[in-house]
């Protein structure tokens, strides 16, 4: 009988370098347990010291296989989302600790960290993207899940760029020569422009899809999902704000390191 991975290995192993944070994700998806998926991403810590052995202005490597897009539902995929987000969370905060902290020695972290943050974000996109598919008639319910799981993506992905292409790298240019973060961080940003463009894209795959779908309301007529369900990024104005906070913050981080 082989023997079962604890979560415990399986984050040590994620927190070493990126090719074993992707092996060990590609693996914990490949179990189809939703609950140790939650609990892996609930309880990855990669150090804010760690850094990389090379490769952090290579293309990204992807996340997206049949076993990572495979789905369970809308309840599975909240509860995946939760963890995934305090994985994120997590990681929000050491980019803020970089930027109270700027050094040449950090530049990788900052690079490993924003990179993991691009790769999730685009795997818990199209899993969204997937989920919304499965299904032709939602209940409220479950299209209230999917446009929190949306908003969340989109926003955390915001949150990381604006503290690296705010706070961080501004604060890095004043205590490191140019050149030194010049070759530390090489055509990084393209892959930062190649995000954004990524998150347009799914923005518009995702509502393409809310047009096709139906909500079906209890003891009320079927209605197309609403782009309000609470107040969310889904009104014309905030998402002109958020594609204009998002090119300004990608346009800043280009100008300061291309």
């Amino acid at each position: 009988m082989t023997k079962v991975a604890t979560i415990a290995s399986l984050v040590r192993t994620a927190a070493k370098q990126e090719p074993e944070f992707v092996a060990t994700i590609l693996a914990v998806f490949e179990e189809a347990e939703i609950d140790r998926i939650w609990e892996f991403f609930d309880r990855l810590n990669i150090p804010r010291s760690q850094g990389a052995e090379g490769g952090l202005l290579d293309p990204l490597p992807t996340l997206i296989t049949p076993a990572t897009t495979k789905i369970w539902g809308f309840q599975a995929e909240k509860k995946i989302s939760k963890g995934v987000q305090r994985y994120l969370d997590r990681h929000e905060r050491k980019i803020k600790w970089h930027a109270t902290h700027p050094s040449i020695e950090g530049t990788e972290n900052v690079l490993l960290l924003f990179r993991a943050c691009m790769m999730v974000t685009e795997l818990r996109l199209r899993r969204l993207k997937i989920l919304l598919d499965s299904k032709d008639e939602l209940t409220p319910i479950e299209w209230s899940i999917a446009r929190d799981l949306m908003n969340r993506g989109f926003l955390s992905f915001r949150n990381f760029l604006n503290l690296a292409a705010g706070p961080w790298v501004d604060a890095v240019m004043v205590s490191v020569s140019r050149e030194d973060l010049a070759e530390k961080m090489g055509n990084f940003y393209e892959l930062v422009d190649a995000q954004v463009r990524l998150l347009e894209d799914m923005r518009g795959l995702i509502e393409d899809r809310r047009m096709e779908l139906t909500v079906l309301p209890e003891g009320f007529a079927p209605v197309n999902p609403p782009k309000y369900f609470g107040g969310d990024l889904m009104g014309r104005g905030p998402w002109k704000q958020f594609w204009a906070n998002l090119n300004s913050k990608a346009h800043h981080f280009r100008e300061s390191i291309g």
